[in-house]
């Protein structure tokens, strides 16, 4: 079993190898990050103590020679050790937009809203199980969008098709990248409706990569056999199973059409999952040289859903076996890990509160952005020791002057002894009650704030009037 405690060390070790041209710069970087893991939903200003550690803050991220991807280089290498370590992985892919207020930041593009902003693709490497441990970052690209997508040109297929600068090409790279850099371990690359791309499918077919993606029902056949939707309707079930499905609010889809599902409750749902083989053709738009593809498609439908309530419906496309009703699970069990990849855009968006950083360019931006990303895995991986290993000594987290501050703090009988037990303490520092259910991230992220100033306080007004360490004499 991976001992997931062991990847919580220094932050500043995941970027120790970076290459960014000048060792100061390295250690610049270092100082940074460890301030923004200590404080990460608060502004700079007050993740520093003097005005000219804010302003190397500012310079840092400006620095026309220092680029995003060398900054988050070496966690992605860090990244696929851990992977290896773990010898079978998930690379999860999406996309997510940022949006930030105020005019006049140099190189920031049109969003569907309307604010200025970009637009992130990543992907995150977790282990597969119901833990659902998060090992990194491993694929980042970033697109500032100068042309709204839906002008009436770019509304014909043929044009997008031609266009070698096409968004979609993202995740064909993304997918490259990391095939080429895997190395000692399996990887398989779970995608959401957005990855449902021909080219796509060919290019890890050729890669012999593998990969689970939502599809649509409307693709064509090989030898006008027909579509995808007339294969569906012959699959038989071949196993049960019960999910829960979570509550969803109306919600603006940024890079793909409005998704069919916009609201619905939270519910326990009965599923029938099936799976058959087909021959997708290839279309009209597509760069593939093969003219078909054999795909395995595995096919989950709700039967009997409650009143009011669109029926839970997925069909997946997949290279992974699905001869038995064991391997059928195993495919939904690793596609629905990609909801870890949406936790992740919260922790950025509302634990680091990344759209509120106040850096005038998109450079700049995307410097913090690259630091952040690291942090947020971050959070992610410390919840999900949390709930995984729940008995783990709460150390693996939190250092022994955090947890003396928390049980002051709380008027605790004893410091927090287990991992759990700690995070509930930092969310309830943050304004979380218990009968809430599990923390999230604005509650977390307020937490954590709390934490660092507390210690941050009581360490400065110790030192300066007796010496030493407050907490731990």
């Amino acid at each position: 079993m991976l001992d997931a405690k062991k990847w919580l060390s220094d932050i500043r070790d995941e970027f120790a190898e970076a290459k960014l041209g000048d060792s100061r710069r390295v250690g610049r970087l270092q100082l940074v990050a460890k301030a923004v893991a200590n404080s990460p939903d608060v502004g700079f200003p007050r993740m520093v103590e003097t005005e000219g550690e804010l302003e190397a803050f500012y310079r840092f991220f400006g620095n026309e020679d220092v680029r995003a991807d060398a900054i988050l280089e070496p966690h992605i290498c860090a990244t696929l050790d851990r992977a290896r370590e773990a010898k079978v992985c998930l690379a999860v892919h999406d996309t997510t937009v940022f949006e930030f207020n105020g005019e006049g930041r140099d190189g920031l593009g049109l969003t569907q809203g309307k604010r200025a902003g970009f637009y992130a693709h990543f992907a995150l490497m977790v282990v597969p199980g119901a833990a659902r441990i998060p090992l990194g970052v491993c694929g980042l690209e970033r697109i500032s969008r100068h042309v709204r997508k839906d002008t009436v040109r770019r509304r014909h297929s043929h044009f997008i098709a031609k266009d070698p600068t096409r968004e979609s090409l993202r995740w064909l790279r993304v997918l490259q990248s990391i095939e080429e850099k895997r190395e000692g371990f399996e990887c398989i690359h779970v995608m959401d409706r957005e990855g449902d791309m021909f080219d796509l499918m060919s290019l890890a077919l050729d890669l012999r990569a593998r990969f689970i993606i939502r599809a649509d029902g409307e693709r064509a056949l090989a030898g006008g056999q027909g579509h995808v939707e007339d294969v569906l309707t012959q699959i038989r079930p071949r196993t049960q199973r019960e999910v829960q499905v979570s509550r969803r609010v109306a919600a603006r889809r940024e890079l793909m059409k409005p998704r069919r599902m916009a609201v619905r409750e939270a519910r326990v749902a009965q599923l029938s999952v099936g799976s058959a083989t087909v021959e997708l053709r290839r279309p009209k738009v597509a760069h593939a040289e093969q003219r078909s593809l054999r795909i395995n498609v595995v096919y989950v439908w709700e039967t009997s859903p409650p009143k009011g309530e669109e029926a839970i419906r997925w069909v997946l496309f997949t290279t992974e076996a699905v001869d038995t009703p064991q391997q059928l699970h195993a495919v939904v069990d690793n596609y629905q890990s990609r909801w870890l990849i949406e936790e992740f855009f919260k922790a950025l968006k509302t634990g680091c509160a990344f759209e509120k950083r106040q850096l005038e360019t998109y450079h700049a931006l995307s410097n913090a952005l690259a630091v952040f990303s690291v942090v947020a895995w971050r959070m992610l991986l410390a919840r999900a020791v949390s709930r995984s290993q729940p008995t783990a000594q709460s150390r693996t987290i939190f250092s022994d002057s955090q947890l003396r501050l928390l049980q002051l703090r709380l008027k605790l009988p004893k410091p927090p002894a287990t991992a759990k037990d700690a995070l509930l303490a930092v969310a309830r520092l943050g304004g979380h009650l218990k009968r809430n259910g599990d923390p999230g991230w604005l509650t977390l992220g307020r937490g954590f704030e709390k934490l660092f100033l507390l210690e941050a306080g009581w360490r400065d007004s110790f030192s300066h009037f007796c010496g030493g360490d407050p907490i731990n004499p």
